[in-house]
């Protein structure tokens, strides 16, 4: 019965305590956690915008820095001239030489009016012509388009002064494969003086490229901290990496730049993450000692609780029912009666010769021999029924269920053995009997008659030589009366009368 308390009493605390306080902390750590990973994406997604931004930027400002640095070497009276007298000695010492060293272009073309490359440089070496022709299905279309520029009057207009740069086409392509700046340039004179003059369609073309992936890219990493930058033709798939694509003048994606994207939100999460988990490690491990506390002060609560309701409804000497709670339960007995076909008995016991017991060997004998007494009698009773002591040495059992008046003879039979078996108090053997009255009811009943009727016959078993048991009839109800009344006529005439026992 108490480890069935105690198992109660931690299911209830765990429900109503424990539970409500685990979602309660588990909702709190879900939005923290929800509201800490919204607060990071949002600031990693506003830096990659920026990134995104500063880039688009830095590659649109480098493509125009390497136009203005081959438009500079694009008008050159000198190179007009060379070009005139078939001197590529002169292009390869002062024009191409000039352009890689100034500007590091990896490749550089000069092509005559009809497109027919006359000289090539790769990676600052002079190579052969004919090396262009694998460039060519890049660049032709981008010469076609210059062409087209100066036919709608873009070269009369720098001749004429009406421009201050030379027409041009400038775009990121793909040269083998890889993203790169390539110019085309018309070559002019920078002076426009007569022996100069250049006939729309005549004019030689200068070709420039730049591969991106090397020094761009170290620019992004060392001015602008861009992480792992690279330029690639394709997207790149690595995990952590983000993309931008190249485009053209067409809107075509031609290649892409890659790079390891700055985190902030990410990066303050993994450095306070540590110290966030070891508080909510501490909170937890403060919340558990709070619910161990709280639950020892509501066991403790509840264990004083039960044990007040336990004195207050049993007798302290015995264990067994009080006074009051047999009463109730006897009501509830009587009650329940109505519901179903069996009935209720209620048997008062006398204990007999437990006075001189008391007498004999002391009122600690005789508070033992009360205890060995409900000791014996609870074994004896169905888990619902209820055994009480009523006061010294005056028991009382409630029987439920019973079908027949048999049943209440076997208890009674039952209890007048097990009661007359010794006793041992004291180190003294102890000899003593039992009265009993029973009454049995089949329907509702008030609890008072039902009392005054196993009064009556358990004053008739005594009367019948003790250690015994009788059960309640019609005939001992009119007995009981005539004796009333003679009672009643005696202390009319001032004569002493025996009082009889009661049982509640």
């Amino acid at each position: 019965m108490v480890d069935d308390r105690k198992n109660g009493s931690a299911w209830r605390f765990s429900y109503r305590v424990v539970l409500p306080v685990a979602l309660a902390v588990g909702i709190t750590i879900a939005t923290v956690a929800g509201f800490v990973y919204w607060s990071t994406a949002k600031s990693d997604g506003r830096a990659l915008q920026r990134e995104t931004h500063l880039i688009s930027r830095v590659i649109a400002q480098e493509i125009k820095a390497l136009a203005d640095r081959q438009d500079y070497y694009s008008n050159w009276d000198e190179a007009i001239t060379a070009l005139k007298e078939q001197d590529t000695e002169w292009i390869d010492e002062e024009l191409a030489s000039d352009l890689y060293g100034d500007s590091k272009f990896d490749r550089i073309y000069v092509l005559e009016a009809a497109e027919s490359a006359i000289y090539a440089m790769y990676a600052g070496g002079r190579t052969t012509a004919d090396r262009f022709e694998a460039d060519r299905p890049t660049i032709a279309p981008m010469v076609a388009r210059l062409k087209a520029i100066d036919a709608a009057g873009a070269l009369a207009a720098y001749d004429g002064g009406n421009s201050g740069r030379v027409p041009n086409v400038a775009e990121i392509a793909l040269i083998d494969g890889r993203p790169a700046y390539v110019g085309v340039t018309p070559i002019m004179s920078e002076s426009g003086d007569d022996g100069f003059e250049q006939t729309p369609g005549s004019e030689s073309f200068l070709i420039c490229i730049r591969f991106l992936e090397g020094a761009l890219a170290e620019d992004f990493s060392g001015q602008y901290f861009i992480d792992s930058p690279a330029f690639a033709a394709t997207a790149s798939t690595q995990e952590g990496f983000a993309s931008h694509a190249l485009t053209n003048e067409a809107g075509q994606t031609v290649g892409w730049f890659a790079w390891r994207p700055d985190r902030p939100g990410a990066l303050i999460l993994s450095e306070t993450l540590p110290a966030m988990l070891g508080a909510m490690a501490i909170a937890g491990l403060v919340l558990v000692l709070l619910l161990r506390s709280l639950r020892r002060t509501t066991a403790a609560l509840e264990e004083g609780k039960a044990r007040a309701e336990h004195q207050a409804n049993h007798d302290v000497l015995t264990g067994l029912a009080n006074r009051a709670y047999f009463n109730r339960r006897l009501e509830e007995a009587l009650s329940g009666s109505s519901r179903d076909s069996f009935s209720v008995a209620l048997l008062a016991l006398d204990l007999d010769r437990f006075k001189q017991v008391n007498d004999t060997l002391g009122h600690e004998a005789g508070d033992q021999l009360l205890r060995e007494v409900g000791e014996r009698l609870t074994p004896l009773v169905d888990e619902e029924d209820t055994v009480a002591r009523l006061g010294g040495d005056e028991f009382a059992i409630i029987q439920r269920g019973v079908k027949a008046p048999d049943e209440v003879s076997a208890l009674s039979g039952n209890i007048i053995a097990a009661l007359g078996a010794p006793f041992v108090l004291a180190g003294r053997v102890a000899q003593i009997g039992v009265s009993i009255g029973a009454v049995i009811t089949p329907a509702n009943q008030a609890a008072r008659d039902l009392a005054s009727k196993a009064d009556i016959a358990l004053y008739e078993a005594k009367n019948s030589g003790r250690n015994t048991f009788k059960i309640f009839d019609e005939a001992m109800q009119k007995a009981a009366q005539y004796r009333n009344k003679v009672s009643t006529e005696m202390q009319e005439a001032n004569l002493p009368v025996q009082p009889r026992e009661r049982v509640a």
